[in-house]
């Protein structure tokens, strides 16, 4: 296994160095073949639903999905935890529906019914876990079939309408919403499928969203450039934009949240194992500390206490006078006795907000739903 993200991680460098390195551009273009089977399989899929010759199953709920057409950090986690809390402003049971990557079960799993959290990582996955600690009242779910997951939602928990993450890929399940995120900075995953792309399927795919919303909108990238590329796909979807707010810090070892200002002027360590570590490093920049390094592990890394070895380690080789990491680093790092780190170890908490489109999110949202009472 750490053979493959070592794999993996050297191949997202490669994408971001090509064309300037000719080992980057070879890599991937001997990737290139596996690139156009993995696309063909993936057209053969999405035409097999297209007619009919797939089922598509459909539950006797409104069906909201947030997914996107490449891999790795479009933000999908607090967009769906701003969803969640836009509907449940409405008076809305929600229910949010979770694959449960790198969590400890595949079957059916209530991470929350809406009252309490009922498991804990590794059995819950950390952004299953963090999205049942963050949203009181929502019900959390996950399992690799969802459509059996949904099920269970509606027989076991307050269910009225369910939030399917990650779920455009997910043709079996009939879904009233397709919400698709795309990154300013890599709105088409460098134009190029799996493995030698980002793409999870043909950007064609983006004509089947119902809105499209562009993620990270501040990043000082050229919007109007990503705009053209998600036209030249989907020319009539509504396109919204978001951006990205620190909210404070957490501290790991007891939980209290510290305002922002504590990392001005700070030189800290900083730690992440998530699909856009850069973007993590930069916003603590632009928050006014001095980040002496970054520890990177890969994505959805699951901590183990050598790894707070290393840490200690690298903060002490740098003079860092604390540690800072992902919230959702945080959930697997919690699990461990972080009370042997040496510098105080925190968590820089992020949340959502639409800075355009919200008045069309809400029109859409206002069709598909009835406002409750309850």
């Amino acid at each position: 296994m750490k053979g493959i993200e070592a794999l993996s991680t050297w191949t997202l460098r490669c994408m971001a160095a090509a064309p300037a390195q000719w080992t980057a551009q070879a890599w991937l273009t001997c990737l290139r073949p596996v690139s156009r089977v993995y696309g063909a399989a993936m057209s053969l899929r999405t035409a097999l639903f297209t007619y009919g010759l797939a089922r598509t199953r459909r539950l006797p709920v409104p069906v909201l999905s947030v997914g996107n057409v490449s891999v790795g950090g479009s933000g999908k986690t607090p967009f769906v935890e701003m969803l969640a809390g836009r509907l449940r402003e409405r008076g809305q049971r929600v229910v949010i529906i979770l694959r449960g990557y790198r969590g400890g079960s595949t079957k059916p799993t209530i991470v929350s019914d809406g009252r309490n959290v009922r498991c804990e990582p590794p059995i819950a996955a950390d952004e299953a876990y963090l999205l049942a600690r963050h949203l009181p009242g929502v019900a959390v779910l996950t399992g690799a079939d969802r459509y059996r997951v949904g099920t269970v939602a509606i027989e076991q928990v307050d269910c009225g309408v369910i939030i399917l993450d990650d779920g455009f890929q997910h043709l079996g399940l009939h879904r009233d919403l397709d919400i698709v995120l795309v990154d300013a900075g890599n709105p088409l995953g460098y134009g190029r499928l799996l493995p030698s792309g980002l793409l999870r399927e043909p950007p064609e795919a983006l004509g089947r969203a119902d809105m499209v919303v562009i993620t990270h909108a501040d990043a000082g990238r050229d919007l109007d450039s990503a705009i053209q590329a998600i036209r030249r796909y989907a020319p009539i979807v509504p396109i919204a934009l978001a951006v990205h707010r620190p909210v404070s810090l957490i501290d790991v070892r007891s939980g209290e949240r510290l305002g922002l200002e504590r990392l001005t002027g700070r030189r800290l360590l900083a730690v992440s194992g998530i699909a856009n570590p850069s973007r993590f490093e930069a916003t603590l920049i632009q928050l006014g500390a001095f980040v002496a390094a970054h520890h990177i592990f890969p994505d959805h890394h699951r901590y183990a206490p050598v790894d707070l070895e290393i840490i200690n380690r690298a903060a002490n080789s740098v003079g860092a006078s604390m540690v800072v990491t992902t919230e959702k680093d945080m959930v697997k790092l919690t699990s461990l006795n972080v009370t042997t780190m040496g510098a105080p170890l925190y968590a820089l908490s992020i949340s959502l907000e639409l800075t355009e489109g919200a008045d069309v999110l809400d029109a859409i949202l206002s069709r598909l739903v009835t406002p409750s009472a309850s």
